[in-house]
């Protein structure tokens, strides 16, 4: 296939890919390589409508198959010039495969043929299926997956193109769902809770990353050392004398990132290994490639250990752009601000720019920090970078906007996390951006913490407001990883769980439903480390379902389904109050209900196809619509202000007067003339909402003013009256529509007054308080007054104050009174405020008694017998004992006397003890009182 003839010259120059261009595949061409090392300089003129290059090694693609002439001229070191030419026979591509389907589903049990030309192949076509390498002109296809066959014709020219195909219902985008971590420690996300993986081979303290297919099943693991297959077996490598372990590091962040390799429509089969060495050490970049079409789909490592880029830090991530199924990968350079971008196309991977953006990472401790995406906008393309930079000092983190489509970084903000330690260290972002986790891995005294940092906030508060979920003084908390069943995970060193984020999007500690001991790890041990993934590969993967838009009464609310397994045709059936009431089948996807009522529904939806048939019930919230605000008739008047209610019951209201909001209450006071809008909203978003406009015209009134602010004494009341006689109507703040009203309590009292000629004005008075006198005059105050007593009474004040005892004239705190009556004392303090307090003064005697200490029983007629004598008490007894105790005389009435006998028989004389009982007249509160001692006889 080829000639050549040389001119002045005996090297030659090396021609790859002698076939046309496939137009689907812009990156494939023919190269061109120079052999003589002695040439400085190229000029290549490839025989094709004047297309020419300058490079060493040229490349070209060729529009049409023919023979071609290529001519080098060749520039050497000595000045002189060579011309080497070569005919070149290019080929023809075999023609587009027949009835192709780039996507399709199928329906479980069911087996899909696959036949690149079905009409008939071209002669002598050779086929080379992935992913088991059949070599069959057609494949039956009975499980999902991506398949791709490469058609190969005689002249070595060849083309190939994949599809993807589906099982209905079955689960798919689960590329991250095998996670190696830790101490041989693993979950399995293509279970719902994620399952342990108890018998991986890695064992790392830090950085490692996975790789499934799209169904789940795993594909191999990496802790940047050493690569394992899917049953656990160090991956060979294509050549067996140069296997050499890859040049992460067990103490590297992220030691080790996979990244699919996307080739010119085929499957992805070959996949990039990005790792990351020790920051202490090498500080190297570098890319190996798995090729998983070698050692019977087990997978081979085809490229290893090539140098990107010398010194970097311990950071690496990617993302895809789902626009064109291409990959990004960012890393950071050591010592400076430099980022370094590389794009994997079907060209190969390159390095696309080295943008200088925020801090420079310029110590160990700098550069060890993770680093990670957020999930892009779905509309522009653009998602969140973040870079934790740990202290000592202080810990940062730095977040930038990345473009998917364009690769462009620009810097967003730089927010101060605080003093280090705690050392700043794994970043995760919620599904819609807008939350920000970060942990701090303690130390040297200081407690470890997990935050939460709202970023919709404005960036003076992030670190005011950040949320505390977790904090240890004996744990270190470390990478913080996004899973596919929507929760956040965090690695805690030594622990046989991980910490379980449920709720990211959450706006409290309760709210993100927040779990230390999350999920079990089988008996093995998670370290610092959380796998490292391409970020679109851990999204949580969306199932059939539908979307909700309109959530207010009396408006029609759209429900949008998604299909069971697209593009089988499906048939839907709602039921829009959750009564079991289903709609008639219909292919639309879109349907609308109008709801009368507030609540929640539980809506479902049926959906069925030739594969399936499932209901899906989603809760469904539908907000009152305020009712229509009705403002009146525009209003030409003379006043101050014109009062305006919206009159309707809302959650939020909203005045309008000149583009702006100038009140939030049901009820506004407008003071200008001009057009106004009244809006009552209901719902989160305020999304239900009625609304008036009311044009005001205002003519000025005649001045008006209650008069000068004024004060009232506490416990007192004052007049607030308008003077004027001009004005004949009034309207009050409290109510009243009196020309005065009496207030009694401190505040701001407006009233409203309409003059004859029906102009309105209006004024305020604050009535502010003055502090009364305080006095704490006794209510009651008691004398015996047959006694002769007399009683001081005390007003007893606080503070300097002026009395006045009006019975008696006296202006002393104190008087003494010895009659019973009413007496009254008024205080003043300085700034003129009265208080008055009453006392009663009653005649009130204490109870007393009078017993003879002996008396003379012994008919001589003097003392004859034992007589008490007592006044102001009830409840009288008395009891007297002989020497063993007995009661030998006992009464309740103390007109009875003792005669000195028990029993019709005189005692004996001596000493007889008493008790004595009885209560107060006039305190009958009291205890009753008891009384002892003894009397003596004497005969």
């Amino acid at each position: 296939m080829l000639s050549a003839v040389s001119v002045k010259a005996q090297v030659p120059f090396l021609v790859e890919g002698q076939c046309m261009q496939n137009p689907d595949c812009q990156a494939d061409s023919t190269s061109f390589r120079d052999t003589l090392s002695t040439a400085v300089a190229w000029q290549w003129s490839f025989g094709e409508g004047g297309a020419t290059d300058t490079r060493r090694n040229a490349q070209h693609s060729y529009l049409a198959p023919g023979s071609f002439t290529i001519t080098l001229t060749r520039t050497l070191a000595g000045g002189g010039t060579e011309i080497v030419s070569k005919v070149v026979q290019i080929g023809e591509l075999p023609p587009s495969f027949q009835e192709w389907k780039t996507d399709t589903t199928i329906c479980p049990g069911d087996t899909l043929i696959l036949d690149p030309y079905p009409n008939g192949a071209p002669p002598g076509a050779k086929f080379v299926w992935y992913p088991k390498g059949d070599t069959t002109q057609t494949l039956n296809v009975d499980s999902s997956g991506c398949y791709s066959v490469e058609v190969i014709l005689p002249n070595g020219c060849k083309i190939q193109d994949r599809v993807n195909v589906k099982i209905c219902m079955e689960p798919a985008n689960q590329e991250g769902a095998k996670w190696f971590f830790g101490g041989n420690a693993g979950l399995d996300f293509s279970n719902s809770p994620p399952t342990p993986i108890t018998d991986g081979k890695l064992n790392t303290p830090e950085g490692t990353s996975a790789i499934a297919n799209s169904k789940g099943q795993l594909l191999f693991y990496s802790d940047g050392i050493t690569v394992w297959n899917k049953n656990g077996d160090v991956m060979p490598c294509f050549s067996p004398g140069n296997c050499a372990p890859l040049k992460g590091s067990p103490n590297s962040t992220q030691s080790v990132l996979i990244v699919p390799q996307p080739t010119c429509k085929g499957c992805e089969y070959l996949f990039n290994v990005f790792t990351t060495s020790d920051i202490n050490g090498e500080k190297l970049l570098t890319v190996s490639v798995v090729d998983m079409r070698r050692n019977n789909g087990l997978g081979a490592i085809i490229e290893q250990n090539t140098t990107l880029q010398q010194p970097t830090t311990e950071r690496i991530v990617s993302a895809r752009n789902d626009r064109d199924s291409t990959y990004w990968v960012i890393s950071h350079d050591y010592g400076t601000n430099k980022f370094r971008i590389f794009h994997a196309t079907t060209g190969g991977l390159v390095e696309t720019s080295a943008p200088e953006l925020g801090m420079p990472h310029d110590t160990p401790t700098e550069a060890e920090g993770y680093m990670k995406f957020s999930s892009p906008d779905s509309t522009t393309g653009q998602r969140r970078l973040a870079v934790i930079v740990p202290g000592p000092p202080q810990n940062y983190v730095e977040l930038f906007s990345f473009n998917d489509s364009t690769g462009v970084l620009t810097y967003d903000k730089t927010i101060d996390l605080g003093p280090a330690p705690p050392t700043a260290y794994g970043i995760e972002f919620s599904p819609s951006g807008e939350k920000m986790y970060i942990s701090f891995k303690g130390g040297n005294g200081a407690s470890s913490y997990l935050k939460q940092f709202d970023l919709t906030l404005p960036d003076s508060l992030l670190e005011e407001t950040a949320i505390t979920i977790d904090s240890s003084a004996t744990r270190n908390f470390g990478a913080l990883q996004f899973a596919p069943d929507g929760k956040i995970y965090m690695a805690i060193e030594g622990s046989e769980y991980l910490a379980v984020i449920g709720e990211p999007e959450g706006n409290s500690l309760t709210g993100v439903d927040y779990e230390r001991d999350g999920v079990n790890l089988g008996g093995k041990v998670s370290k610092l480390g959380l796998p490292n993934m391409v970020q679109d590969f851990t999204q949580e993967s969306s199932g059939p379902g539908f979307e909700a838009d309109g959530f207010c009464t009396n408006e029609p609310t759209t429900f949008q389904a998604s299909p069971i397994c697209d593009p089988i045709e499906d048939s839907y059936q709602w039921d829009f109050l959750g009564n079991g009431n289903f709609t008639a089948p219909s292919k639309e996807q879109k349907a609308t209900y109008t709801y009368s009522e507030p609540g929640t529904y539980m809506v479902a939806l049926r959906a069925s196809n030739k594969c399936k048939d499932t209901t899906i019930v989603q809760e469904v919230t539908i907000y009152e619509t305020p009712p229509q605000i009705n403002l009146g008739a525009d209003k030409d008047t003379c006043g101050n202000f014109v009062p305006l209610d919206m009159n309707v019951q809302a959650e939020v209201y909203a005045w309008i007067h000149r583009g702006r909001v100038v009140g939030r209450q049901k009820t506004y006071n407008a003071v200008a003339t001009g057009r106004y809008i009244a809006v009552a909203f209901n719902g989160p978003e305020g999304e239900c909402f009625s609304a008036d406009t009311i044009e005001i015209t205002l003519r000025k009134p005649p001045a008006f003013s209650i008069g000068p602010d004024t004060t009232l004494c506490r416990d007192s009341s004052i007049l607030l009256s308008v003077q004027s006689e001009r004005w004949i109507e009034f309207n009050w703040s409290t109510g009243e529509q009196t020309r005065g009203i009496t207030v009694g309590q401190p505040g701001s009292y407006f009233v409203i007054v309409k003059d004859r000629n029906d102009c309105f004005n209006s004024d305020t008075i604050q009535v502010g308080e003055l502090p009364s006198p305080i006095i704490n005059l006794a209510p009651e105050y008691a004398i015996c007054i047959p006694d002769g007593q007399s009683v001081v009474l005390d007003a007893n004040g606080q503070g300097p104050l002026s009395y006045n005892w009006p019975h008696s004239g006296d202006t002393t705190r104190t008087v003494l009174v010895n009659q019973e009556g009413t007496y009254t004392v008024e205080a003043t303090n300085k700034e003129g405020c009265v208080a008055q307090q009453t006392t009663n003064v009653i005649d009130r005697c204490e109870p007393r008694f009078f017993i003879p200490d002996a008396f003379t029983p012994d008919g001589e007629g003097h003392n004859e017998i034992l007589e008490i004598f007592g006044a102001y008490y009830t409840n009288f007894s008395i009891r007297i004992y002989n020497r063993w105790g007995e009661v030998i005389y006992a009464t309740n009435n103390i007109e009875d006397r003792w005669d000195g006998t028990y029993k019709g028989v005189k005692v004996q004389p001596g000493s007889y003890p008493y008790v004595l009982s009885y209560e107060s007249q006039y305190y009958p509160e009291r205890a009753p009182y008891v009384k002892r001692g003894s009397v003596m006889i004497i005969r």
